[in-house]
C-alpha cells in the first residue's frame, strides 16, 4: 500500500471540506455589502442598542451596539452585511432590560424614525448615528 504524505492528505481534507460547505442545502445568500458604525447618545457612545435597517422590501438587517456603541450589521446568524439599497433605521435602547416597553431613546429614532442610510454596492459602508435624549 501506497503511503500518501501528509501534507497532501491535509489538502484532501480541506478540498473536502470545502466541498461540503458548498453543499448545506441552505439558501444562497444575495449580494451583501458590509456595513459597520457608531451610536452615539448626547456625544457619548451607546452601548447594547438594538439596530435594525429596514429595507422597502427584502430582509432587515440587524445589531447590537458594543461597548463603545460601534456595531457590523448582520444579514442572519451566519452571514454579516446587508443587501444594497436605501433603508430606514430604527435604533432602541431599553432603560431596564428586565423591564420591556421601557424605551431609553425619543419615537424619533424608534417607533417613528426619521434615520435612513444608503448602503451600495462593493463598498464599506460606515455611519454615524448622533442622537440627542431630548
Amino acid at each position: 500500500m501506497k503511503k500518501i504524505p501528509f501534507e497532501k492528505k491535509i489538502v484532501c481534507c480541506l478540498l473536502a471540506l470545502a466541498g461540503l460547505a458548498g453543499c448545506s442545502g441552505g439558501e444562497s445568500l444575495p449580494e451583501l455589502a458590509t456595513v459597520t458604525g457608531v451610536v452615539n447618545l448626547d456625544g457619548s457612545p451607546l452601548p447594547s442598542a438594538n439596530i435594525l435597517f429596514q429595507p422597502q422590501q427584502g430582509k432587515t438587517a440587524f445589531a447590537l451596539t458594543d461597548e463603545n456603541g460601534k456595531f457590523e450589521l448582520m444579514y442572519s446568524q451566519d452571514a454579516t452585511g446587508a443587501t444594497p439599497g436605501n433603508y430606514t433605521v430604527k435604533i432602541s435602547k431599553e432603560k431596564n432590560p428586565e423591564e420591556p416597553g421601557n424605551e431609553l431613546l425619543p419615537a424619533k429614532y424608534n417607533e417613528q424614525t426619521t434615520l435612513t442610510a444608503d448602503v451600495k454596492a462593493d463598498q464599506e459602508n460606515e455611519f454615524q448615528f448622533d442622537l440627542t435624549s431630548k
